[in-house]
């Protein structure tokens, strides 16, 4: 009797092992896997973001056009004159060059959480909106801290960084770089184009 207990118990043990083994390869394979998904993500939206699942909407400060919208990491955030409240005519090609930034959103430095929100896109996906603008990133940014779609007249209407009141700031420039400080403080913007659709 004894022996046969004997038996049980080590076959128990041996499984036991082989299961924690088991569980631990499997993790480590499972654990690989969603590093390798999580790199090729990562690198597919590095150049201009397509934030997903949490875009922050933050504030910078720019040389040239004072305090803006921007990412957390200092994407520079633009609204589009051809957009409606509430709602984005940027699709097809003009939504390959002008990304829409996408996801649920937080407020971080001095943009206003009373004035962020969601629209849903056709596609189904939820793109954030500042006082009703849908924002977008601009392809041809080359990453953070980067101005270059400011001003540029395209897809139907005029492209510009937005203030913390969530005005479009109109001033002419382009090119811009800035520094990743956040501000909560307002700017002012002069309006030498006309300004949003609505």
């Amino acid at each position: 009797m004894n022996i046969r207990l004997a038996a049980i118990g080590l076959g128990l043990a041996g499984l036991t092992l082989a299961a924690c083994g088991s569980s631990s390869s499997t993790t480590s394979s499972s654990s690989n896997s969603t590093k390798s998904s999580t790199s090729a993500t990562t690198s597919k939206s590095s150049n201009a973001s397509v934030v997903s699942n949490g875009a922050t909407v933050a504030t910078s400060s720019s040389s040239g056009y004072g305090t803006i919208l921007t990412s957390k990491a200092g994407q520079t955030y633009y609204l589009f004159t051809g957009d409606t409240k509430d709602k984005s005519n940027c699709t097809g090609a003009c939504a390959k060059a002008w990304l829409p930034v996408i996801g649920s959103p937080t407020v971080s430095g001095g943009a206003s959480a009373k004035l962020v929100g969601t629209i849903t896109r056709a596609n189904g996906q939820k793109q954030v909106t500042y006082d009703g603008h849908p924002l977008y990133t601009f392809a041809s940014d080359s990453g953070p801290h980067q101005i270059t779609g400011e001003g540029i007249n395209a897809f139907g209407g005029y492209w510009y960084v937005i203030s913390p009141t969530g005005k479009p700031i109109t001033t002419s420039g382009g090119g811009s770089t800035y520094a990743s400080t956040t501000s909560s403080s307002s700017s002012t913007s002069s309006s030498s184009k006309s300004g949003s659709g609505w």
